[in-house]
């Protein structure tokens, strides 16, 4: 006849299965798991979410610090506008403060950190699979926009979106008018081949060709005119060049010939100055005043009396 096997010991067999798998695990993760200290936040946001799903990486710069939990449709109570609540599960233990080494990024801290300006933002994870994954990081010159509300606004810390570059780009698209504009576009494409297929364009180019072939002529004509009255005109400079050239010699002769006649005027000047020499040829003048008047009186006795001559005054 079998034993029946205890119940004590199974359980004991069973408690201590699962102790080792909890030790191994423990000691596999370095204890950490002990340590886990995470933090659930509601994200909202304004475009599509496609590429999100639930376990998609939550990152601050490039750090994982978290993942995706839930992602819900909220209708609201008329039905015209839907929400889409993004939980996201953090872990404190990431974010360190500076002076104390604590975790900073909590429930406690994280108005402080939204003033600082944090932000999350959708992300490409991957351009192959569009999967997207959460950053969060600092955008202070951004407004922090809190949408939560009912049991979301109960439940979860709201942290603020801020729309992707991608979002502001399909935000900026649907406010073209695509239609207009594809139209423009065709209407301009038929004017241009028109106007490309048009008579009236074929002769327009005849006739610049024509036109250019006329200039060019001309061209070579001038050419051909202007060399010799070219010529002609060098000449003429070259003479004008010689003549300025003898005008300069004379000039230099005349500035010569004053620069002497100046210094015999002062000279002059300087004689007429002097006293003295001034009453000798007051003396001398008269004295030749008197032997002209001698030899006045002389001619005349002698065209008078030619034969004084002879015989001698008396």
């Amino acid at each position: 006849m079998s034993k029946h096997a205890s119940p004590t010991l199974i359980g004991a067999f069973v408690a201590g299965a699962i102790g080792l798998i909890v030790a191994g695990i423990l000691i596999i993760s370095g204890g950490k798991l002990l340590l886990t200290d995470k933090s659930t936040y509601v994200l909202y946001f304004q475009g599509s979410v496609k590429g999100l799903n639930i376990g998609s990486p939550v990152s601050f710069r490039g750090v994982n610090i978290g993942t995706v939990t839930d992602i819900q449709l909220v209708i609201s109570e008329g039905g015209s506008d839907v929400q889409i609540p993004v939980i996201i599960e953090i872990d404190n233990t990431k974010f360190l403060g500076s002076m104390t080494g604590m975790p900073k990024m909590n429930e406690d801290d994280i108005d402080e950190l939204i003033k600082a300006g944090i932000r999350a933002q959708l992300q490409l994870q991957s351009l192959l699979t569009g999967q997207l994954f959460v950053q969060i990081d600092f955008y202070p010159n951004t407004p922090a926009k809190l949408t939560s509300s009912g049991k979301y606004r109960r439940s979860y810390q709201e942290i603020p979106t801020i729309p992707t570059a991608i979002e502001k780009i399909g935000k900026l698209l649907e406010t073209i008018p695509i239609d207009k504009v594809v139209d423009a576009m065709i209407t301009t494409i038929y004017g241009i081949e028109k106007l490309v297929n048009s008579d009236d364009l074929y002769h327009s180019i005849r006739s610049l060709h024509e036109a250019l072939d006329s200039i060019h002529a001309l061209a070579s004509s001038l050419d051909q005119e202007v060399k010799p009255v070219a010529a002609n005109v060098q000449l003429t400079l070259d003479e004008v060049r010689s003549t300025l050239r003898k005008a300069d010699t004379a000039l230099e002769g005349a500035s010569g010939a004053l620069k002497q006649a100046n210094a015999t005027l002062q000279s002059a000047d300087r004689l007429f100055s002097d006293e003295q020499i001034l009453t000798s040829l007051d003396t001398a003048l008269n004295e030749i005043t008197s032997a002209a008047n001698a030899i006045r009186i002389l001619a005349e006795t002698i065209n008078n009396q030619p034969e004084s001559l002879l015989k001698g005054r008396h």
